[in-house]
């Protein structure tokens, strides 16, 4: 087996990361832009990490999916736009298959054997196109401007984007050339939409204001947000979900972002005494700012796995949405130890989610539901809502 070497392949399930998974002569390939069950022609790319399995393109549909559509968007092709990964698939096995995904990695990394049974996923409108409210482009050689070939630095150029907002696409449009490798996100906020050279980012970036369920939110204009515009609304409707029903006078919320989350707590049990934690100063100063009327809170601008190990606090109920590395061995063995009734795990990696719970399940407790939400449409990527309860 050679790059540039044609295969006929029978596709036998997804894998992680927008893949799917083929044998041949008891190799394994991940082929890009092909469906479970189907047969396809590919060729070769290179070796996949650890040099025993192969990435491959399809070139030729030989026995196609029932699920198969044709791609809408003009850049998705193999050696286009590497952004979005299931093009080719009807939005609704879009998600079953992210919920297959999620249900083979914790069963695989977690452990947790009844995880088809306890999962579920949501579609959140808009379900396909024009959701995504902040893109990042990047300038070719020529100064135009384009997304990041698949595992290349190449730059696929564009004058629209499939799945950003009609504002984005209108600003981009008429968006000056810049210079070889510059950088630049432009971001919809509730008022406008702003370009943000990237490397001017700073603390100081003038904020902008997001709302959610008619509450307004202060946030960095070239900071974290949910990319989705359903996507802050679904999450917070959701921590309302898996609290109903308690007494809550206790909390923190890890890894807390301007304090969306730690609001939507707030918003069933105000008089919670809460601790809102979040490294990013910027986002910690407007979590302040958005928290302002509940005097029993106090943000902390800090990283949490260093103020974690400074509390002896119980809390009724822990929130977390880590990045996607996970939260690891120390800050689940603390929330473990420090948690009385439910934590609350926020996941935009299935992989990440399944290596934590297993941790958790060292400590006595035990995944009780996961609900993920199709918040990355087009993609491979989504968010989950992991609850854990004492065993």
């Amino acid at each position: 087996m050679n790059p540039g070497d044609l295969l006929t392949l029978n596709i036998e399930k997804v894998a992680h990361g927008g893949l799917c998974v083929a044998r041949h002569d008891g190799v394994v390939v991940f082929v890009r832009h092909a469906l479970p069950g189907e047969t396809v022609e590919a060729k070769l790319i290179s070796l996949a990490p650890g040099k025993r399995s192969w990435f491959a393109q399809t070139t030729k549909v030989i026995r196609a999916s029932s699920h198969r559509i044709q791609p809408k968007c003009e850049f998705f092709k193999a050696d286009g736009c590497g952004g979005c990964d299931w093009q080719h698939s009807d939005s609704s096995f879009q998600r079953e298959i992210k919920l297959q995904v999620l249900v083979e990695q914790l069963e695989r990394f977690g452990q947790v054997p009844n995880a088809s049974e306890i999962s579920s996923v949501n579609s959140v409108e808009p379900s396909e196109s024009n959701w995504r409210t902040r893109i990042r482009l990047v300038a070719n050689e020529q100064g135009k401007w384009g997304f990041r070939k698949n595992r290349s630095h190449d730059v696929q150029v564009i004058d629209k984007c499939l799945i950003a907002d009609n504002s984005i696409n209108d600003v981009l449009k008429n968006l000056p050339d810049g210079n070889p490798d510059d950088e630049v996100l432009i971001v919809k906020s509730k008022e406008e939409t702003v370009v943000y050279p990237v490397e001017q980012r700073a603390p100081s970036a003038p904020n902008a204001i997001q709302e959610v369920d008619g509450h307004d939110f202060a946030v960095a204009g070239d900071g974290f947000w949910q990319v989705h515009p359903g996507a802050a609304s679904a999450l917070s409707s959701q921590i309302k979900k898996s609290i109903k029903g308690l007494q809550v006078e206790s909390f923190a919320d890890l890894y807390a972002g301007v304090g969306v989350l730690a609001h939507s707590l707030l918003q069933e049990f105000p008089l919670a005494q809460g601790f809102v934690v979040e490294a990013d100063r910027s986002a910690a100063q407007n979590a302040k700012i958005n928290l302002k009327d509940f005097k029993n809170v106090q943000v902390v601008s800090n990283r949490v796995d260093r103020w974690i190990r400074s509390v002896k606090n119980k809390f009724d109920v822990v929130i977390l949405d880590p990045p996607r590395s996970g939260a690891g061995q120390n800050v689940m063995q603390q929330v473990c130890n420090q948690t009385l009734q439910k934590i609350i795990y926020i996941a935009c990696d299935p992989a990440a989610l399944a290596r934590d719970v297993l941790i958790a399940m060292k400590y006595g407790w035990k995944l009780e539901t996961v609900v993920a939400f199709d918040l990355f449409p087009q993609t491979h990527h989504i968010e989950s809502v992991a609850i854990l309860v004492h065993e």
